[in-house]
């Protein structure tokens, strides 16, 4: 049965897990503004800052918004590994470079595994859209595997390319890299939003200064916390990327993104190669994944016996590593950037028509 596209009349149901630091902020106050998209819920995690933090800088962006969700505290630290401070050196000691509210986070509800369960088992089509390390949506794999099947999960996570954090990994997956593994292992239909695409959409200064001015109040805080970022990001004055704008935009826009079917696989071990997401997208990667090099060795020693049929072979063995997820190479960035820009200016429209 076809579905119809997603509409204000029929929204795409959104659940929000995040490590809100400063483009975490711009995506979510993007996709607030979205009519074609109803945020059902949201979690927090650590990841750009502590989850105290995170948690913070969620509740402090909402209400300058001045929009509601319900909110859960999530994970504090990764499933195996000390919690990485490293996200300071980009988003601050807060994770907003000054800009968190003080907030009583006593009231709050903990337990975000069972928050994303509930939110799938109340809003069938649910979207996740995961801005940080995945221990969330891992734990929730866990306890409530069966109400997570087939659940879409659209994630920050991995890189096909260079990483980010070392050389290998991406942030996100070197956060938490047994959590990403036990994500792809799971039955949520996993969608990665990968450093090759998301480091191309970018922001500059001059959209910065523009959204300060014209934005309305919620401009002015998402403009400073943009500046404050790039300056952290980059001494250059040149654009900035965003990386988890990319992903929500691509959750909504999915044709504003190439992803291919592959099989990933995440390295969880290594002071330099933890988190390094290694992505096989032919047949022939799929089967060296599960061959390895002496694998290989025998199918290279074999190939010209007479009764060797390496095509079969390489079949068999790319069998056993079947697709896990769809990775998002690239991405149609200057149309994302226009989208963006245009979704952020809504604000100081919203408020200056008293909406």
């Amino acid at each position: 049965m076809r579905q119809e596209p997603h509409s204000a009349t029929n929204p795409m149901p959104v659940f929000i897990d995040t490590d809100v630091g400063c483009d975490d902020a711009l995506a979510i106050a993007w996709l607030l503004r979205r009519p074609e998209a109803r945020v059902v819920g949201m979690s927090s995690v650590f990841g750009n800052s502590s989850v105290q933090n995170t948690t913070a800088n969620l509740l402090t962006l909402l209400g300058v918004l001045r929009r509601e969700a319900p909110v859960t505290i999530g994970a504090s630290a990764p499933m195996v590994y000390p919690r990485t401070s490293a996200g300071a050196l980009t988003h601050g000691p807060d994770g907003l470079w000054g800009a968190q509210r003080p907030h009583d986070l006593d009231g709050l509800p903990a337990g975000a595994p069972g928050a994303i369960a509930a939110a799938a088992r109340a809003h069938p089509g649910l979207t996740i859209i995961a801005l940080g390390p995945l221990t969330n949506i891992a734990r929730a794999v866990q306890a409530y595997p069966e109400d997570l099947v087939g659940v879409r999960l659209v994630a920050l996570a991995g890189a096909h390319g260079a990483g980010s954090i070392t050389p290998a990994a991406e942030f996100n997956a070197f956060a938490d890299p047994h959590a990403l593994a036990l994500v792809l292992e799971s039955s949520l239909q996993v969608e990665l939003v990968t450093r090759d695409a998301f480091q191309t959409l970018e922001l500059d200064r001059a959209f910065a200064r523009q959204l300060e001015r014209e934005g309305g109040e919620a401009g002015r805080f998402l403009g400073r916390v943009l500046a404050s970022y790039a300056d952290a990001v980059s001494r250059q004055m040149a654009p900035i990327a965003v990386p988890d704008a990319a992903a929500a935009i691509y959750a909504l826009h999915p044709d504003l993104g190439l992803a291919v079917p592959a099989t990933v696989r995440v390295v969880t071990e290594g002071e330099l190669t933890r988190g390094q997401t290694i992505v096989a997208l032919s047949e022939q990667h799929q089967a060296a994944l599960v061959l390895g090099t002496h694998g290989v060795e025998h199918l290279a020693k074999n190939v010209t016996a007479p009764d060797f049929d390496y095509e079969e072979a390489l079949r068999q063995a790319s069998a056993r590593a079947p697709r896990n997820a769809r990775v998002v190479l690239e991405i149609d960035a200057r149309a994302m950037a226009e989208i963006l820009e245009a979704g952020l200016m809504e604000w100081g429209i919203e408020r200056a028509v008293g909406g």
